[in-house]
């Protein structure tokens, strides 16, 4: 990777909390979730860090760059596909929509959506760092 410093730095704490959210989640059914209010809770939280580390990376290569400012995180995303950092804005705006969710309409957040994010979505956290990493 050729960002390093603070990229790297937010890149390892992206890397802890999804070790620490698989960790926390593991094995753990979804009638188990839907009764733990802390549990989801724990888990809302942990993708808001995240996305907002993934849209803090995306900010800060695109002012090393000198191809910003983006006027938005979606914006933001997409123009790391435009810098060949990433091969396309799916799923990271959906990410960002999804915080978008959690900090705008935090009442309206279903468990079942946060399960499933949760469960089967964290991958997309792995690639993003994969592309990351192979940025050259």
């Amino acid at each position: 990777m050729k960002y390093n410093g603070i990229i790297q730095k937010k890149t390892a704490l992206l890397a802890d909390y999804l070790t620490r959210l698989r960790s926390e989640l593991n094995d753990v059914t979804f009638a188990r979730f839907n009764s733990n209010w802390a549990m989801q809770r724990m888990t809302e939280r942990s993708l808001q860090v995240m996305i907002e580390i993934i849209i803090d990376i995306a900010e800060r290569v695109i002012a090393i760059e000198n191809a910003g400012p983006a006027e938005t995180a979606g914006r933001a995303i997409e123009k790391l596909v435009e810098l060949k950092v990433i091969t396309k804005p799916d799923p990271y705006v959906d990410m960002v929509r999804f915080r978008n969710l959690i900090v705008h309409r935090y009442e309206a957040i279903e468990p079942e959506l946060l399960y499933t994010i949760a469960t089967a979505k964290l991958s997309d956290f792995d690639s993003f760092m994969q592309e990351l990493d192979k940025c050259d």
